[in-house]
């Protein structure tokens, strides 16, 4: 009987998960020819096809489907035991700190390939404003925290996405009427660029909507109240991108993890770790609904 080989699955499991071979070769630190070869070689051991070609956008077969439940599985068991075994087991707390802007739709599931890699961490997670955390975890309240790159100045950024002026489907500003701004409370860059920009170019605003939260600033802007910058992970069906003279280009995003002073590198490693992994699904899945 033929063995599933774990390099093999781990490819197919790539091209599955960024519907595309360029990305996920770029997953997987192989070129476009050797995963295509891969998944060759897999189709030949199971004598199946795994992935349907005849359509445009590249698509699981029903047993393409049935194998990545298995091989997930099976990928799992391979880290899992490596891990356990070959390296000992990352355990402890840590408090983290995740800034309101980066990529909020996508955290929990960051967190949940996290808990699953490393068991024996207790998480404790809190979210808030880069200004605020980066104050936290001076004082020694977080031991890793990850926010916005211009407020950690020489960081590595792991994540960087442009952001944009964002409205409701449909919201139109009357002439000669002020913009309602929607933003974060008082200490958010995205807040104070927002009202600096529109002070230097002699437009009239009013603050329309202050929220708590990001999910609380998008559900503000899905209800017509006003316009806001928000990150491009943060723009959801039912709102549209302001652009134009009109709408100075509010540049990039740029996020980094920073580590505490009392905090176990082991533990700080393995977030960046699964950060770095899961945000580079997140990049490939986009650049190929991009192209």
């Amino acid at each position: 009987m033929q063995n599933l080989e774990l390099d093999l699955l781990r490819s197919f499991a790539a091209v599955a998960d960024t519907g595309s071979f360029t990305a996920a070769a770029d997953l997987v630190a192989r070129t476009q020819s050797a995963v295509s070869m891969q998944i060759k070689r897999l189709e030949e051991i199971l004598g199946r096809r795994v992935f349907d070609r005849s359509s445009r956008a590249l698509a699981l077969t029903t047993d393409g489907e049935v194998l990545l439940d298995y091989a997930r599985r099976m990928l799992e068991l391979n880290d899992e035991s490596l891990r356990r075994i070959a390296r000992p087991p990352v355990t402890g707390r840590a408090r983290l700190g995740v800034t309101e802007y980066f990529v909020p739709n996508e955290v929990p599931r960051i967190l949940a390939r996290f808990a699953a890699a490393h068991p024996g961490v207790q998480l404790e997670v809190r979210m808030g404003l880069s200004r605020d955390l980066r104050v936290e975890l001076d004082a020694g309240r977080l031991d890793a925290a990850i926010v916005r790159l211009d407020v950690a100045k020489g960081a590595e950024p792991i994540w960087q996405e442009a952001q944009h002026w964002v409205a409701a489907e449909g919201w139109t500003l009357e002439k000669g009427e002020a913009i309602p701004l929607i933003v974060l409370p008082p200490g958010c860059v995205l807040r104070e660029f927002a009202m600096e920009t529109l002070k230097r170019h002699k437009r009239p605003w009013r603050l329309a909507y202050t929220g708590s939260s990001m999910t609380s600033v998008q559900a503000a802007v899905l209800a017509g109240l006003g316009v806001s910058i928000v990150s491009q992970s943060t723009i959801t069906a039912g709102m549209q991108i302001l652009g134009g003279r009109a709408w100075p280009d509010p540049g990039r995003l740029q996020f980094a993890v920073l580590k505490g002073a009392g905090a176990r590198d082991e533990i700080v490693a393995a977030l960046e770790t699964v950060a770095r992994q899961s945000l580079a699904v997140i990049d490939a899945s986009r650049r190929r609904l991009a192209a």
